[in-house]
Formats: structure tokens, C-alpha cells, sequence
């Protein structure tokens, strides 16, 4: 690994005058030594998520072409680091079971390059014992700004960045007690589901199911919640054998479809996943068991992730627009930084995307 990032450096010139080292940013130097921009910002943190062996060739890279971090550099002239931090669930450190979350950070990242900001990734769950991870970071101002992917902080979290006054915008999926003091763009989850619902009712022959996640999440009841209502508007009343519950990726999902395979057989069924993973699991495993998609099952699952283009037959889902909610979502952020007086509160509405996965009516 470290011979093929070395590699990366052949034809390049060592020497940079000054002038070019002090206007070097990060996507520069890691495209530079040969590796991701994100893989930079961690080892220039020490973050234990870069083995000690590439944190130490990019130490030594950095002090060779003279490279700071924009936070190390800045902070020590200026109140500003040019870094934000992405505050992301645990379970995020998973890119199999989380690939939503995995796709918004490329957006993210690529938004924040035209901003010229470096990215503090940041793995911490509130219900662990990390709060003081999460407290130096505060209170040592290595951020401006925060962009919160969790669905809420815990009261000492708020308690710490109201106290510091550090920025915050909160995107994507929302939990149940919103704060009124808030910015945030999120994921209309609820629509999406009535969404779906209207879909698949329309359809009097098939019976309709939902699969979700066993975890109880506000997101998870939003989804579930439009598309019952939706449903009731064609006089289907969902029952509890109606819903199978899985862990959030496609082996369980596939395995939930396995264990539950006759719920699938003897009668056309309109299926609704919480997500696009799970839909892909439940895809897999009907295709093994030789149940015809769409024609015995219909399915769409929610999020768009690119992969669901790429499944045979290709999911129809609720497509969540991320890349406007993340370039609205840093605009808003960068807004923040700068002390501008901005406050905006919204649920951004997803649409429809009807592929393979579905029949026309």
C-alpha cells in the first residue's frame, strides 16, 4: 500500500516553491501522495480510523511539501479552522449497511471542495463513552461548523454547542422532538411513504406488505405511517403479519424473506422496504426463490441509491433528492459561519421513480 502511494508521486516535482506550499489545499495533497481526500484530513487529526503506518507516511509527506491543514494553519492566524465537522451515527463506520449515508458524503465532500473546507469525520454516538472526543472538539474550536447526520443530539451535546456558539445544520432524517431553535433541511419521510402507498394501492389484486427495520427509529414510523394512511385511502388496513422486521442490510433482509418465504407465494404481493438496501436483499432472495418480480411481487424501496439502477430488475423507489439537500444544506452552513442572520426550517419533499421493480397500471 505504501510502495503503490509512493507510486502516485513519480514525475512529480519535490520541490515546491513556498508560494505554491502555502496555497496547497487538501484535495491538492492527496491527490498528490495518493490517497483520498478524507484519508488526509483523518491522519492530519491522528484519527485512529487511519492505521498508524499511513498516519505516519502522510505526517511525513506533509512536513516534506510543507502541507497544513487549513485548521492548523488558519486557526493560528484567525478565530476560523476551514474545517467542518460530519457528524454521522455509529453505524455509519458500516459502509454495507448504511450505503444512504455512504453516498451523502460523497456529495458533501465534493460541496465542501468548492468552499475550500477540509472534512472532520466524526464517528461518535452520544450513547457511548466518547463524550469527550466530542467535547475537545468543541472546546477547542477544531471546527467552524457542523453538518449533524444523527437524527438528534443528546441535551449535553446542544448544552456544548450553544455555549460555544459553533454552527450547526441538521439534514436528512429527523427524530420526533425537533428543537424550535434549529436549522435544518430534512427528508420528508412520511411523503415518501404515502408515496409509495398511493403506488401500490392502486394495485387491488396485491396484497401489501412493509418491511422495515426491528430497531425503533422516528424515521422508520414516518415511512411506515404515509404509507398505511395511503393505503387506508383504498380501504387496505395493514395488519401486523402485514410488516416483517430485519436488521438495516441486505443479508438480513434476504434472510427475513427466506424465513417468511410462504407470506410470498400463493398470492400476488405490493411490497414496500424502508430502504433500497433492504429492498435489494428482498429482490435477491425472491429471485431465488423463483418468484417473479413484478409480476408475483412488486417492490420499491426508498433513498435512490445509485446501486438501485444497477439490480436486475432495477428498484423502483422514493428517490430522496440529496444533492440538492446537501448543496442547500453547506450553503446554509457556510451562511452560518460567516454570521449571517438565516434561519431555515424544511422538509424537503422526495418523488417517485418508477423502474423494473413495479408494473404500469
Amino acid at each position: 500500500m505504501i510502495e503503490s502511494m509512493r507510486g502516485a508521486e513519480i514525475g512529480i516535482e519535490r520541490k515546491k516553491r513556498q508560494g505554491d506550499r502555502k496555497n496547497m489545499t487538501s484535495r491538492d495533497f492527496a491527490k498528490l501522495i495518493g490517497v483520498s481526500q478524507s484519508t488526509v484530513s483523518r491522519a492530519m487529526n491522528n484519527s485512529s480510523l487511519v492505521p498508524k503506518e499511513k498516519r505516519e507516511y502522510i505526517h511525513q509527506k506533509a512536513e516534506e511539501y510543507g502541507f497544513v491543514l487549513n485548521s492548523q494553519a488558519k486557526s493560528l492566524r484567525t478565530n476560523k479552522t476551514d474545517t467542518i465537522g460530519i457528524l454521522f451515527p455509529k453505524h455509519f463506520i458500516s459502509m454495507n449497511s448504511n450505503l444512504m449515508l455512504a453516498h451523502l458524503y460523497d456529495y458533501i465532500q465534493k460541496e465542501m471542495n468548492q468552499y475550500d473546507y477540509d472534512i472532520m469525520v466524526i464517528y461518535y454516538d452520544h450513547e457511548s463513552d466518547d463524550f469527550s472526543s466530542f467535547e475537545r472538539i468543541i472546546k477547542k474550536r477544531k471546527v467552524d461548523g457542523f453538518i449533524v447526520l444523527r437524527m438528534e443530539l443528546s441535551d449535553s451535546e446542544m448544552k456544548l454547542i450553544e455555549e460555544y456558539q459553533v454552527p450547526c445544520v441538521f439534514m436528512m432524517n429527523a427524530s420526533m422532538n425537533i428543537r424550535d431553535n434549529l436549522n435544518y433541511l430534512f427528508s420528508d419521510s412520511y411523503y415518501g411513504g404515502y408515496l409509495a402507498g398511493k403506488y401500490l394501492g392502486r394495485f387491488a389484486d396485491y396484497h401489501k406488505m412493509f418491511i422495515t427495520v426491528r430497531e425503533e427509529t422516528e424515521d422508520a414510523d414516518r415511512r411506515f405511517n404515509g404509507y398505511y394512511d395511503a393505503l387506508k385511502e383504498y380501504g387496505w388496513e395493514m395488519k401486523q403479519e402485514d410488516i416483517i422486521y430485519c436488521n438495516l442490510n441486505m443479508q438480513s433482509a434476504y434472510e427475513c424473506v427466506g424465513e417468511n418465504i410462504e407470506k410470498f407465494r400463493g398470492r400476488r404481493t405490493a411490497v414496500f422496504t424502508y430502504s433500497d438496501i433492504l429492498g435489494i436483499g428482498v429482490l435477491n432472495a425472491l429471485k431465488d426463490f423463483k418468484i417473479r418480480v413484478p409480476e408475483d411481487v412488486q417492490l420499491i424501496g426508498m433513498d435512490d441509491i445509485p446501486l438501485a439502477t444497477w439490480t436486475k430488475p432495477s428498484l423502483s423507489t422514493i428517490h430522496v433528492p440529496v444533492e440538492e439537500m446537501v448543496s442547500r444544506g453547506c450553503r446554509l452552513l457556510m451562511d452560518l459561519i460567516e454570521k449571517k442572520s438565516i434561519f431555515i426550517q424544511e422538509w424537503v419533499k422526495p418523488h417517485l421513480v418508477i423502474r423494473e421493480t413495479t408494473m404500469n397500471d
